[in-house]
């Protein structure tokens, strides 16, 4: 004989195991606890959704202030980066005819074109960092690889949202950062015009002809990949309505997924119920099947199981009176009484 204890079963293992409500007859636990579940989808939604309105409303306003000001500040900056890049040319044409010696003009280009390629690497193409993304809001089916599906799904969405976001904020601050660029370059440029203008023989010209090539470089990627205002606004927006698709959809997600958890608790608690006092629920069923209005016993036994009360609600009993003849059918012949 086996002594061992049975391994307790996997709670989602229960799904399924509560039958569902009779056609005949009152059971409100069930319908009590759909009720719950699904108050506790809409609260979890509603819940989800009200911790993201703040910064969304927020990110609104931050939406409308960035157009303008990038807008603005692009337009003072062209001609600034217009004349800055005419002055770094000059700047190294100027150097390169001060050093004399071509072939420590090739090897740091050489050096120069290495270490940049490594710079785009690092630094990126200055790409959109928003992607349009595709929310699908309909649940997988209600099976337990459905809800590991529907985890994983929440989850993906979850990170996209925090991307999104993420670029939401770099975005936003753009309109300063193209201006402390801007100043940036101009820094430099002003300590290579200051460092020539020193003591010739105190000069490092490797150095200064480097630092012009970089300060072009810099010129070259000034507008951080936005070839235009257009082209700034519409990642922002991007990015802005990603992050508020996204929490729509998760939101609607999330209440799915407290529905569920909460059906395998109350299937869970049912099981608990019915294990703990079956005895009971075993009377219970058999008063239902004996019926009220026939009570069972040795005089009277009950009903077939395919009979039940006339007035249970149901629906389905016929009509106490029968037509005899239908609609579309002849009338019964009418008797004739003899001739005299």
């Amino acid at each position: 004989m086996n002594t061992e204890e049975a391994a307790p079963q996997d709670p989602d293992t229960k799904r399924g195991c509560r039958p569902d409500p009779p056609e005949c007859g009152c059971s409100p636990s069930t319908a009590i606890d759909e009720r719950k579940c699904r108050d506790a989808g809409l609260s979890a939604q509603l819940e989800y959704s009200s911790a993201h309105a703040e910064d969304l409303a927020a990110a609104k306003g931050q939406y409308d202030e960035a157009r303008k000001q990038y807008r603005e500040k692009r337009r003072e900056a062209v001609l600034k980066v217009q004349d800055m890049k005419h002055q770094v040319k000059h700047l190294i044409e100027r150097i390169k005819c001060l050093i004399e010696q071509d072939r420590v003009i090739r090897l740091l280009d050489e050096a120069y074109d290495d270490v940049s390629e490594q710079l785009d690497c690092c630094e990126g193409c200055g790409e959109c960092c928003a992607e349009e993304r595709e929310f699908d809001t309909d649940p997988p089916k209600e099976t337990d690889k459905g809800d590991r599906k529907l985890a994983h799904r929440i989850e993906r969405y979850e990170s996209w949202i925090d991307e999104a976001k993420e670029c939401f904020a770099t975005l936003a601050g753009e309109p300063d950062a193209l201006e402390a660029r801007v100043a940036e370059v101009k820094q430099e440029l002003d300590g290579i015009l200051a460092a020539l203008a020193d003591d010739a023989a105190k000069v490092d010209l490797k150095r200064q002809y480097v630092q012009a090539r970089v300060t072009h470089r810099k010129l070259c990627r000034i507008w951080n990949g936005f070839d235009d205002t257009a082209a700034y606004v519409d990642c922002l927006c991007t990015a802005l309505t990603t992050w508020s698709a996204g929490v729509d959809a998760v939101a609607v997600l999330k209440g799915e997924a407290a529905v569920r958890e909460c059906t395998r608790q109350s299937d869970e608690d049912w099981c608990a119920a019915l294990t703990g006092g079956p005895v009971d629920e075993i009377l219970g069923m058999y008063d239902h099947k004996c019926g009220s209005n026939s009570p069972c016993g040795p005089d009277q036994p009950g009903k077939p199981d395919d009979e039940h009360s006339d007035d249970c609600g149901c629906g389905k009993h016929k009509d106490d009176h029968e037509h005899e003849y239908d609609d579309d059918a002849a009338e019964p012949p009418v008797a004739q009484s003899s001739g005299a």
